[in-house]
Order: C-alpha cells, then structure tokens, then sequence
C-alpha cells in the first residue's frame, strides 16, 4: 500500500488507529480495494477474509471484531444470511454492506436485518466516515448495556437483600420459641441428668442457626451497628494478629497501611469482620499450599461519578472524599462468568460449603453507606477495595434508655407478640420468675387490654413487627393512654434497624429474637429498674 502524500508528492506521517476487520469477500482485488480505503480513512486494519458460511462462524466463534464489512452477495451465501449468523452468536459488531448498485428494496432489507450501512462500491469514500460512526455508537451501546447491568444487578441484590432479611426476620421468631423452651428445660433438669447434655447441644445449635440470620441480616444490610469515629490503619492493626492466623503458613500477609487518615464512621466490629471475610476469601483463592500473598492496605481517594459507577455497590453516593480498605492477593482470580454472582448469598466455587462472606460484606458496605470494587484477571488475582465517606460527624443510632419505676412484687408484664409460640414462651418464662402475665395476641388486641388495665401494667413487652397494627403503632397509642408506661421493645431485626422504624420517642430497652430465658429476664428487669422520666 502506498503512503499517503500531499500534492508535492511529500509523505504525510500520521497516527493510524488498530482496527480488527473481518472480511467478507470472494474477491482478493476487492479485498484489497477495501483495505487501502480504510487505511487511507486512518487506520491500521488487522483482516480476516472469509468467503463461505463455514469460515464466517468459525472465526467469529475464535475472534473478537471492530467491524465486519461484506460484499453483499457471493456465490456461498449472500449478505442476509451473514446477518443471520452474526445475530446468532449475539455479539456486538457493527457490520457495513458493500456491493455495487443495488435496488432500494434490497438496501432496506439488508439495513432492516440489522446492517449498520450500505456502501456502494463506487463510493468507497465513505466507508472509513462509515466506520467511524459505528465505532463511536458502538462504545455507546456497550456503555449504555453496562449501566443496564449495573442496575439490573443492583436491583437483584436489593431483592435477595430484602428476601433475606425477611427470611431472618421470621426465623428468629421461630429460634426464639426453641431457645427459649430450651432454656426452661435446662432449668428443670437436674445436674446429672442424662437429658441435660442433649438440651444444651440443642441450645447449640440454636445459637449457631441464630448467627447463620445475623450473617443474613448482614448480607441484608440489616446488621447490628455501633458507630463511632474510626481510624481504619488503626483498626487493621488491632486485628493483624487475628489476619495472621487465619492464613496458612504459605501465605505472606503484607500491610500497606496510610497513616493520619481521617475518620469514618463505621461500627468496628463490622469493618473488622468484613475485613476478616476478604482476607480468609483471599487466603482460600490461593490455596492452602501454592505460596502467594495477601496484601492489605488502606488510604484516601477521591471519587468523582465515573469513579463511583465503575463499583459494584455505590448506593447513589456522591462524589467526594472517601477512606478505603483494599484486599489484593495473587490467587486465582475470578472468572468473568461468576464475577456477577460472587456477592449471591449462598454462591460458592467451593466443592463443599455454603458462601456467606462476601455477601455479609456486600451487606456491611451498604450499611455503612459506602462503595465496593472488585478487579481481577482470571490466574493472577483479584483485589477488593472498599470506599467509606470520611466524615467528622459522630453518628448515635440509638437514643439512652428511657428510665422507669421498680415494680412491686409479682409486676404484671402485658406480652403482644402475634406468633403464639413466642407469647406462651415469654408466659412461662416470666410466671417461673414470679411476674403475672397478659397476653395479647394482635397489636389491636394489645392495645384494648392496656386501655381497661393500664393503671396496673407495670411493663409491655412488645412485638415490633406485626400484620394490620405495627408496634410502632400500638406505642404510639399506649404513650397517648398512659405516657411512662415502661415498654421493651422486640424484634426479629437487630436494634439499629428496629429502632429506626420507632418514631414515638424512647423505649425502656430492646431484646433481639431469639433469645433465653436468661436473656429476656435479663432485660426486663433491667428496663424496670431505671427511674422514672
């Protein structure tokens, strides 16, 4: 091919632009006639040609392409069909038809069967501002396809987050009914009973099936927070004896930590196991003998909006400051057909197991209002970076515990729970313990029995969640009855999401579901012993 050159026969030296071209062409000069044009439109074309339908699939089955140009028919098989074969492997390439004249009907069928163009031979001039076009729209619709799926995925993992929190919610109601019978017969059987070692074994259990809904409650964003200002460097310290004992020895865990960053708000104990789950799900992508390294590292970054959408979970944060935490390791990496789902609860590449971690970590990011990234190439590694908003605020999710009378002797405790099993529960649970009980089985129901006795009600245990009358509903009438009747307040949820949903003032305490004997007599009295407003 000759150089490009001005009209004094000088060379123009110019940048050409790499374009990977597929030729569909039974002619070597036309082949030719096509290359020179694209060149001279100021490009460097790489070309496949091909002549037969066998050809066309198999390259495209092998090969990735800028563009396709085809003449419009050939002897095999004519441009429709190519079309055909194109849409049936859903690849994105914009393909231009090049033929001589032509009716109008036959431009419009090839266009209306998705060609991009039609060029006519006689007018090859064209075809590199052709090109050009397709190029530029194609980025746009993959640009268009990859904020489509962003949401799409965002919107699941709101479904799945919501599912699972409602799944927690109603297991916990039932783990309560079991922990709490359990725990009452723990109390009947005598030391050396042979029943009492199956009892506890079963209040086991209990609690292990009560962290499996913490982790989901997690994973729902839904978990149990103390915020306070935090130094993350400062924290990854506290726990890198922890970090080193949950790798193996072949594994080189590197700390790469920023000083004087400034704080977030965070719940230590969440970051912390967040931090915990990457590192052990690093440590697991390299393997328990290949040796490989884990590093952990912490700073500051900026994130403008194109920063945040290149994150799986942004959350509609806006640009600004942010603190992050970052997990790299040199393990396997992640391949691109699950890249999509490693946040699924449940989702594991592991032979045996159930894979809660990194959506407990999806979970705790959301909670804390902040963003994750995830990068990887498939046999070198990935790396998990975390973004949280700094922030000179200090955040109190929970106000101080309201302060109420002593109860006199044998109190009354009006119980309103719609899950009988937890009433009859929280019943002889709190008659062993001397306290006379009233059940209410409905908030309505709750409501109407502490308008006939409320003079004599010394505390209302008070179910959070309930069908027709919420118990944000039901306090909102007791206070309007009688306002400094003491009320604890339960829910499947954990206190911080509870009590955001309470927009009627304070509450003497709260009491997570499931809970023991022990636990609920515990609060209880520790919510009637506080003064009086």
């Amino acid at each position: 091919m000759k150089p490009l050159t001005t009209n004094e026969g000088e060379e123009i030296v110019t940048e050409l632009k790499p374009l990977k071209v597929l030729v569909i062409e039974d002619s070597d000069d036309d082949a030719v006639l096509l290359a020179e044009e694209i060149r001279r439109g100021g490009y460097s074309p790489d070309f496949d040609r091909v002549e037969d339908e066998g050809q066309l699939r198999r390259k495209l089955a092998a090969n990735d392409y800028d563009i396709i140009v085809s003449d419009y028919s050939l002897p095999q098989f004519t441009a429709l069909e190519a079309l055909e074969i194109l849409k049936s492997t859903g690849k994105d390439i914009p393909m231009i038809v090049v033929s001589g004249s032509v009716r109008e009907a036959t431009i419009v069928a090839v266009m209306r069967a998705g060609a991009r163009d039609y060029v006519m031979k006689e007018n090859l001039t064209r075809l590199p501002l052709a090109i050009g076009r397709e190029l530029e729209e194609a980025t746009q619709r993959r640009g268009l396809r990859q904020l489509e799926d962003q949401l799409r995925h965002s919107q699941r993992l709101e479904s799945l987050g919501v599912l699972a929190g409602g799944v927690a919610h109603d297991f916990n109601n039932l783990l309560t009914g079991i922990m709490g019978n359990v725990s009452l017969a723990m109390e009947e059987a005598l030391p050396e009973s042979p029943t009492r070692p199956m009892l506890q074994q079963a209040l086991q259990a209990s609690e292990q099936a009560a962290n499996l809904t913490r982790q989901m409650l997690a994973y729902a964003g839904k978990g149990k927070f103390f915020v306070e200002r935090t130094e993350l460097s400062a924290l990854v310290r506290d726990v890198s004896a922890l970090l080193h004992a949950s790798v193996t020895k072949n594994i080189e865990l590197v700390f790469q930590l920023q000083d004087s960053l400034p704080p977030v708000n965070a719940d230590r104990g969440q970051i912390q196991q967040l931090l915990l789950n990457l590192v052990i799900n690093a440590a697991e992508s390299i393997g328990p003998e290949k040796p490989g390294s884990i590093f952990v590292a912490t700073g500051r970054r900026f994130l403008d909006e194109a920063g945040l959408r290149q994150n799986v979970v942004h959350d509609q944060l806006q640009p600004g400051n942010f603190v992050y935490l970052s997990v790299c390791d040199t393990g396997e990496g992640i391949e691109e057909t699950i890249l999509s789902r490693i946040f699924d609860p449940f989702f594991t590449t592991k032979f045996t197991g159930r894979g809660l971690g990194l959506s407990a970590v999806m979970g705790i990011v959301r909670s804390h209002r902040g963003a994750i990234r995830v990068a990887t190439v498939p046999g070198k590694g990935a790396e998990f970076t975390v973004f949280l908003p700094d922030s000179t605020a200090v955040l109190s999710l929970l106000q101080p515990a309201a302060a109420y009378p002593a109860p006199a002797e044998g109190g009354l405790i009006l119980v309103v729970d719609d899950e009988e099993t937890i009433r009859r529960t929280a019943k002889v649970i709190l008659e062993r313990r001397g306290f006379r009980v009233f059940l209410a089985e409905s908030g309505r129901a709750g409501v109407e029995a502490f308008r006939h006795f409320h003079d004599r009600v010394d505390l209302v245990l008070l179910d959070l969640t309930m069908p027709v009358m919420s118990g944000n509903d039901v306090l909102r009438e007791l206070r309007a009855i009688r306002h400094d009747v003491p009320v604890l307040m339960s829910s499947g949820y954990n206190e911080a999401e509870a009590m955001a949903r309470v927009d009627t003032g304070e509450v003497a305490g709260f009491i997570q579901k499931p809970y023991t004997a022990d636990q609920l007599v515990e609060k209880l009295r520790s919510a009637l012993a506080q003064k009086s407003f």
